[in-house]
């Protein structure tokens, strides 16, 4: 799954994205904390739940960067009036904040990259642990999870009234 995400992960993606993916890794970390059989005895689940807080504090710097550009790009002349900026250097403004973003980007598809096979010797790990019950269970989340994906009903829509919780 790691590797499906990074492949449409870049800067060409959209606020609404960036928000959908911050929710799937909020998720994600909770029902981390579900999998991890005995605190402080599996340190490798310990340490990928840090892992997705990791990964969820850079795309809300992403979200950080890409809505602070947007407000740059939306103000009038007068809203950067009292730095003396002319509309050229609000401009200039606005594409440091992307180029931050998309750094930002490019930072997490690294680490992706490096976290590939940890991911999948940790996932072998845990399922050569598991009971014949708890593979079952586990197998079933999975698949009705892939086909809440194909269906796009993996990620409940968020009212735009609630957006600024979004990033918190």
């Amino acid at each position: 799954m790691i590797s499906v995400q990074q492949q449409g992960f870049g800067p060409g993606i959209n606020i609404a994205d960036y928000e959908e993916i911050l929710f799937l890794l909020r998720v994600a970390r909770e029902h981390s904390q579900f999998s991890i059989r005995e605190s402080g005895k599996n340190e490798k689940d310990e340490q990928f739940a840090k892992f997705i807080n990791m990964l969820a504090g850079n795309v809300k710097a992403i979200l950080s960067m890409l809505n602070l550009k947007d407000m740059v790009e939306r103000s009038t002349g007068s809203s950067f009036s009292f730095l003396g900026a002319n509309q050229a250097s609000v401009a200039l403004q606005a594409e440091e904040y992307q180029r931050r973003a998309s750094d930002i980007v490019r930072s997490i598809q690294s680490t992706l990259r490096l976290a590939e096979a940890p991911f999948e010797q940790l996932k072998a790990e845990n399922t050569s642990a598991a009971s014949k019950e708890e593979l079952a269970r586990y197998n079933k989340a999975r698949d009705h999870f892939a086909q809440l994906i194909k269906e796009n009903k993996h990620c409940s829509p968020i009212d735009p009234s609630a957006r600024k919780f979004a990033h918190v």
